[in-house]
């Protein structure tokens, strides 16, 4: 029997005994979406009365668990997400959460230089014969770095044959099985996302932007109706490279088809059939660290790169509402804060941040998206210096590095009309501009 075997049988525990493992004061990452180990969540939960000041850090969760959905957990377990989906907002109404601020390029920092994690747990694809778990295609985010991390005393393994295989380095992809002081047998299967299908406003949004594409740039686009336009409308481009966060369904068409020369990515997210797509198609996608994705120096080294990301609000200078609305979190700064100071920076490089022109409120009024002052509260996600392009169904306004007064001339244009006279009023009382700028 091999060394790795070998370790493998003398390791192996039950969820309940790894999760045993864990003690008061502990500081555990966990990983991201798919790789979080939820089993190992709700067996923790279950020795809640014998734990106290136990933190958990992951990013984004997308099953239900008991820490996150019932308020008896949170005296023993303080959880923190980093990037907020539709479980985490309906545990925030139950205060069972706690919400990071982050970009994502100053998760690794927080989870191994502030919080200190201690443990690491976390789901991987069962070892191969050369005795490494494979990561999973969520698994190359963070994990990597973090796992081998000085502060980090105690690490358990998951084992879930269902996770999908990530291709890339084998320093991003593998991890030895020799490393882990605990390993768990659970195979189930792991969440999965609908496609999103593209509204009418992402439609005409996706195209404005179509202009500024050309053959052979390399695009950065994220998950949801809007990226799925885009790459919908990039199927009559040539020569596409993909740089992204996250890789999505919507990329498979544009590969099968040749638009797509490679992939290079920090993940994927979307549906099984993706994942199956990914596993096949080794010779076309590579997993990234995240330091080699997600950060404004790596992205600013790409030539060409188009980087496509959206946002709720913006004032009349540039500030952006990106991951909340008002004071009440939707979902986190994630990379587009890298994107978006990253890409001007390259030879070539673009950067769009979209937004639709108006909302409609729950009593039916309807209010502009592009505003004078940002509501009261409201959480700022990118800085007014750091956009380049913003687009809405009206058109596209370049206000990179531009004085305020130029930036407001250039907004309003693109708002909607029924907004632009109050706009331009407000922005004059407000002492922004006088009557005679306009």
């Amino acid at each position: 029997m091999s060394d790795w075997k070998k370790h493998y049988e003398e390791k192996l525990v039950s969820m309940e005994e790894a999760a045993g493992r864990v003690r008061s004061g502990d500081t555990v990452w966990m990983g991201s979406t798919l790789c979080v180990p939820y089993a190992f969540m709700d067996a923790l939960a279950d020795r809640h009365e014998e734990l106290s000041d136990v933190t958990l850090l992951a990013n984004m969760l997308l099953a239900p668990n008991k820490i996150l959905m019932d308020p008896m957990y949170k005296k023993s377990f303080h959880t923190i997400t980093f990037f907020a989906n539709v479980l985490e907002r309906m545990a925030a109404m139950q205060n069972n959460i706690d919400f990071h601020s982050a970009p994502y390029g100053f998760l690794v920092k927080s989870v191994t230089e502030v919080y200190k994690a201690n443990v690491v747990a976390i789901e991987v694809c069962p070892p191969d014969e050369d005795g490494n778990f494979n990561v999973g295609v969520l698994g190359t985010n963070f994990t990597p770095t973090i796992i081998r991390s000085d502060c980090v005393k105690k690490r358990i393994a998951v084992v879930n044959k269902c996770q999908p295989v990530a291709h890339g380095s084998e320093e991003v992809t593998k991890l030895p099985v020799a490393m882990f002081d605990h390993i768990v047998e659970c195979d189930h299967d792991i969440p999965s996302l609908p496609v999103t299908e593209p509204t009418e406003f992402d439609k005409v949004i996706a195209s404005q932007i179509m202009p500024y594409v050309n053959d052979g740039d390399t695009i950065q686009i994220g998950m949801g109706g809007l990226g799925n336009q885009i790459a919908k409308d990039l199927i009559n481009k040539k020569d596409i490279h993909i740089f992204t966060e996250i890789g999505t369904d919507a990329m498979i068409e544009l590969a099968e088809a040749g638009v797509v020369k490679d992939i290079r990515m920090a993940g994927a997210f979307g549906t099984k059939e993706l994942y199956e797509w990914l596993g096949k198609r080794g010779d076309i996608v590579t997993l990234l660290d995240v330091d080699e994705v997600i950060d404004p120096n790596a992205v600013a080294k790409v030539d060409n790169i188009v980087a496509i990301n959206s946002t709720f609000m913006i004032d009349l200078t540039g500030q952006a509402c990106s991951e909340a609305q008002g004071v009440r979190q939707y979902s986190g700064v994630g990379g587009s804060f890298a994107f978006l100071s990253g890409a001007p920076l390259a030879r070539n490089g673009r950067s769009f941040l979209c937004l639709r022109s108006t909302f409609t409120n729950k009593k039916g009024e309807v209010h502009s998206n592009i505003v004078s002052e940002l509501p009261k509260g409201s959480i700022v996600t990118t800085p007014r210096y750091l956009p380049q392009y913003i687009v809405t169904e009206y058109g596209v306004a370049d206000i990179y590095l531009k004085s305020n007064k130029d930036r407001i001339k250039a907004l309003i244009p693109v708002a909607h009309p029924d907004f632009r006279e109050q706009l331009r009023a407000e922005a004059i009382a407000l002492g922004l501009m006088g009557e005679e700028d306009f």
